[in-house]
């Protein structure tokens, strides 16, 4: 289960004056339908402008989606001109958008369907509240589309965690191809990949009401944000065995 997640930290130089950002980080990812977003750490969209200043961008997990698509990040406009290297999965490098300038974010092997341009300007901006919208698609349907945000609040954002409900109903739940048994505290996205019509995916915390991602009967992708709380959580599909891991501060 392949996901292409790329996580852009800025890091904001302030101007007198000037417009915020709605947060000093931005996230920046393909989602498990090769969908583009970029967001703030609150999950509201980025929109068409952005203040001038130097961030640092942290690009990971530079590969194949879901579907096998590949993808390749691309930003560019006055003094930038960004892409990866070949092969490289995650690199970290600065940028500086320009007072003025147009710069725009795309995938290069699918420019006119993937693709945002941001202008660098101390005016107020356009950042839309990130979708609570969710339609999912079994499988041997088209590709499903779904993004659910629980208890998001003002958590930070930590990035990804792939879950796979196997077709004989065992679970597992990793964070960049490893085994996932301490988080820190925060909004994380589950991509599930529900291979089984008869286990779903659900995650708890203790003493808590758990948070159904995939029903039993429900076979195909689906994703959901939800936010960790410190404590003892558990990943499980509904009458099966409980899989513990636990959230740090």
């Amino acid at each position: 289960m392949r996901k292409l997640l790329l996580v852009a930290c800025l890091v904001f130089a302030c101007v007198p004056g000037s417009q915020a950002a709605v947060s000093q980080t931005i996230y920046a990812w393909f989602d498990v339908d090769g969908n583009l977003n970029v967001r703030y750490v609150d999950n509201s969209n980025v929109g068409s402008t952005i203040p001038p200043g130097t961030y640092q961008v942290i690009l990971n997990n530079n590969t194949a989606d879901d579907y096998a698509v590949d993808h390749k990040f691309h930003l560019f406009g006055p003094g930038v001109n960004y892409s990866p290297p070949a092969g490289a999965v995650q690199t970290t490098f600065s940028v500086t958008f320009q007072a003025g300038g147009a710069y725009t974010i795309q995938d290069d092997l699918d420019p006119a369907g993937h693709h945002q341009t941001v202008v660098a300007t101390t005016s107020a901006g356009v950042a839309s509240s990130g979708s609570s919208s969710t339609s999912t698609t079994a499988t041997g349907s088209s590709k499903p589309t779904s993004s659910d945000i629980v208890g998001s609040d003002v958590a930070p954002f930590r990035g990804a965690l792939d879950a796979i409900v196997f077709g004989n109903g065992n679970l597992a739940l990793t964070r960049q191809g490893k085994r996932v048994s301490t988080l820190k505290s925060g909004r994380y996205t589950f991509f599930v990949d529900d291979e089984s019509k008869a286990r779903g995916f659900t995650v708890q915390q203790l003493h808590r009401q758990g948070v159904t991602i995939t029903t039993p009967t429900f076979k195909g992708t689906h994703d959901a944000t939800i936010s960790l709380k410190p404590g003892q959580w558990f990943f499980y599909s509904p009458g099966a065995k409980k899989s513990p891991f636990v959230v740090v501060s």
